[in-house]
């Protein structure tokens, strides 16, 4: 871009920009609220509804998490059935159980227990004779083949904490394209106004160039044909003008839409596009989004667990060999306190050895697992190429736009000096209006598309931010709206 270009695009704008910045202290000065683009994004942020579904898809992840992680926490169950002391009804149950679980597959389990008993007595006349039947057993059971390792054990918990960091990352992905989204209404709105004014100041000028064919007609200086060619330029100008007005009122809807805004109050925008200077080349954007880009980092971290799932299935395929050691206490007591004492304990030990024949389901859950994993292995090489191939284009398009706007600059320049020499002519009699009117549509259309590459320019550039996953929504938006 030369020097003359980079000079002349914020001459040709300032006109504009200054008509919107009156619009904007006049609003300010009726106390309608105004609404910066980093406050629109705030407030998508917090109000807009896929964001509050997202808060609830986080929470859900944590719960999981929190459930996934309480199968290793300490269990006490007390149970109860019967109420303290001797009474005739037999099969009164009070009892204890911890149990604790551990990665490695160790379950260590201490139960504590007496139920109460009645059989006939041998004196006739004396009743039944009640005693409790008292069971304390402190046990551990090691899996030695199948279900052993913290491998096996965490999958569950592996999986859960996966499951929440995917669901953050994704999360964080719809925030950054909702702002992208907000951003592109926001802009929708600053360029609508833009071209409201500029319709405006058209229709301004057609009715001044009506006003003065008219008057030339009176006076037998030009044609009727110049008369009503100004009418159709006015006419024209007029439904510009309504068709902006119309535009403007659907932008600020759906700026309302995504920032899930549920007042209709009126508001205003601040009316300013920022012109930043972006260099970001497409090779470094692509090295930069695939080692940012969350979707992505959330594909290898599945892979991962690909593996720990096919850890668990292959460990599924070993036999079930348990061992287990145990420390138990079995009396009969007349009374309740009696049935629990540290006395008269057995050691015992013994192996739990169990092997289907059939393994089918085992088999097939196993080959199921594997080709997920190499199913997740081969995604992981498709998401690298899309999100090069979309990083690519955004440079492209950012660059293709870039390019335009500055041309549309020269051309609304050029269009001006044209529309002025029209008028020059036309007023020393050397044509008629038909130049004129050719000048003023042409600096119309010109002066639209130079609004319009503005805001796509600026929507690009956070478009690019986006795809590449270093946008930040709530910095560095309220950042590019300071600029």
């Amino acid at each position: 871009m030369s020097i003359w270009t980079k000079l002349r695009i914020p001459m040709v704008t300032c006109g504009v920009l200054i008509l919107l910045a009156r619009a904007f202290v006049s609003a300010q000065s009726d106390g309608r609220e105004v609404v910066t683009l980093g406050q629109a994004v705030a407030h998508a942020l917090e109000h807009n509804t896929r964001m509050v579904d997202d808060r609830d898809s986080v929470e859900q992840a944590s719960l999981g998490v929190r459930l996934a992680r309480d199968a290793f926490d300490l269990k006490v169950v007390p149970n109860i059935m019967g109420s303290f002391g001797q009474t005739n009804v037999s099969n009164q149950n009070y009892r204890l159980d911890v149990l604790r679980r551990f990665s490695a597959g160790t379950e260590v389990r201490a139960s504590a227990g007496a139920s109460t008993s009645q059989i006939p007595s041998a004196i006739e006349g004396q009743g039944d004779i009640s005693f409790y039947n008292a069971d304390t057993t402190l046990s551990i059971n090691q899996p030695l083949l199948r279900g052993f390792g913290s491998t096996v054990n965490r999958r569950g918990l592996a999986s859960a904490e996966i499951n929440l960091l995917d669901t953050q990352r994704r999360v964080a992905r719809n925030q950054q394209l909702l702002a992208v989204e907000v951003a592109t209404a926001y802009y929708g709105v600053v360029a609508q106004q833009a071209l409201l004014l500029v319709s405006q100041q058209s229709l301004d000028r057609s009715r001044k160039l009506l006003a003065a064919s008219e008057a030339k007609l009176e006076a037998g200086m030009v044609s009727q044909l110049d008369a009503l060619r100004a009418r159709q330029l006015v006419s024209s100008a007029e439904l510009q003008l309504y068709g902006s007005e119309s535009a403007m009122q659907d932008a600020y809807d759906q700026l309302r839409t995504a920032m899930g805004r549920d007042s209709d109050a009126p508001f205003d925008v601040v009316p300013a596009i920022p012109e930043t200077t972006d260099t970001l080349t497409a090779d470094a954007a692509v090295a930069l989004a695939l080692q940012m880009r969350s979707d992505l980092q959330s594909a290898i971290e599945f892979v991962a667990d690909a593996e720990r799932a096919l850890a668990y299935s292959r460990n599924q395929l070993l036999p079930q060999v348990d061992a287990n050691l145990a420390l138990t206490r079995r009396e009969t007591s007349p009374s309740f306190t009696g049935s629990f004492g540290l006395n008269r304990f057995q050691v015992a030990t013994f192996f739990n050895i169990s092997m289907p024949v059939d393994r089918t389901p085992q088999l097939i859950a196993y080959q199921n697992t594997l080709i997920e994993r190499d199913r997740r292995q081969r995604s992981i090489e498709t998401l690298r190429r899309m999100i090069s191939d979309d990083v690519k284009r955004a440079v492209r398009s950012r660059d293709r736009l870039q390019r335009e706007l500055a041309a549309a600059a020269v051309a609304v320049d050029l269009a001006k000096k044209e529309v002025e020499v029209a008028q020059e002519r036309y007023e020393r009699g050397l044509s008629n209006n038909l130049d004129v009117v050719s000048a003023e549509g042409g600096l119309l259309s010109m002066e639209s598309r130079h609004i319009a590459a503005q805001a796509e320019l600026a929507v690009a550039r956070l478009r690019l931010r986006a795809i590449v996953g270093v946008l930040d929504p709530r910095k560095d938006i309220a950042d590019e709206q300071v600029r």
